[in-house]
């Protein structure tokens, strides 16, 4: 089956899809080209340690994890950059492209291109930033971000849940989030509660965190090829970090949540499309141990 994000979820990504406070990446060679007199220039060290800018919001719309050759951040209010002259709106958005940060969309996404105000518009591709998201209407949102979502982050492939499906798994299973940061250990910590802690499925959980829950719900490696209805298995690289977790429901059937974003649903797969994933890093499947 193939799911797509809800109408209210859709309303949802359209208010927190973009920050309130827009963020450019420089260059080092960039510095003495622009006036920064209205706004925070940050050296990116610092930026990377920054509490407010740590934020889940930030760090998965911006996609810090993408971003390359910057050396400095503008933290700038809405709308700063529409008050630059054309020639520094073009020196730093076209930058923004070049530094591969989030909120940078090919122009082929898009469907209505000329509702883009053309200053935005950089080799190729769209540069978002919170005021002029604001001025477009909610029918180009809902177009950009579901094409966005089924070329980058989730095409909506799954399994229809089992009628032998846990009742506490019937509310997320194959659903979209509204919330940056849910990610896969999480799930799993919340589904083997059994529901119990409905906020477990929500956190971004690392990976100390969750051995250390997995112990006090008494879970240990078992090895063999068998599988039972509520183990785990989870995926470790050539380091034994732990780079994936699933929750086996039975009939060869994982819950499942790829990635921390919001753009990540959870979803019900087949073993042979979770391995397929995961292929390339060590599977170990945990068992909750009986006690007497």
């Amino acid at each position: 089956m193939i799911i797509k994000p809800t109408k209210k979820v859709l309303l949802s990504w359209m208010e927190s899809y973009v920050p309130e406070r827009d963020l450019f990446f420089l260059s080092e060679e960039h510095l003495n080209e622009i006036d920064f007199t209205d706004v925070l220039l940050m050296p990116i060290d610092e930026f990377y340690t920054h509490s407010t800018y740590q934020h889940l919001n930030y760090v998965n719309c911006y996609e810090y994890w993408n971003i390359k050759n910057a050396q400095y951040v503008i933290i700038a209010e809405k709308g700063w950059i529409e008050s630059k002259s054309k020639e520094d709106q073009q020196l730093i958005l076209s930058f923004q492209v070049q530094c591969e940060r989030g909120l940078v969309l090919p122009v082929k996404f898009i469907k209505e291109i000329e509702k883009v105000p053309s200053s935005y518009v950089q080799n190729g591709h769209v540069i978002i930033q919170r005021s002029m998201w604001e001025g477009l209407d909610e029918s180009f949102k809902e177009q950009l971000l579901t094409t966005m979502v089924y070329e980058w982050w989730d095409k909506g492939e799954c399994e229809e849940p089992p009628k032998s499906l846990p009742s506490f798994l019937q509310q997320f299973a194959n659903t979209f989030g509204h919330r940056q940061g849910a990610n896969c250990l999480a799930a799993v910590l919340f589904a083997i509660s059994k529901g119990k802690q409905k906020w477990f499925i929500y956190e971004w959980i690392y990976q100390k965190t969750f051995l250390e829950k997995l112990s006090q719900y008494n879970f240990e490696e078992v090895l063999g090829e068998g599988i039972q209805q509520g183990d785990i298995v989870i995926w470790k690289d050539e380091n034994g970090i732990i780079q994936h977790a699933a929750y086996h429901i039975g009939e060869e059937l994982y819950f499942n949540k790829h990635g921390q974003t919001m753009f990540n649903p959870w979803k019900i797969l087949s073993k042979k499309q979770l391995y397929k994933e995961w292929e390339h890093l060590t599977p170990v499947k945990m068992r909750k141990r009986i006690t007497k």
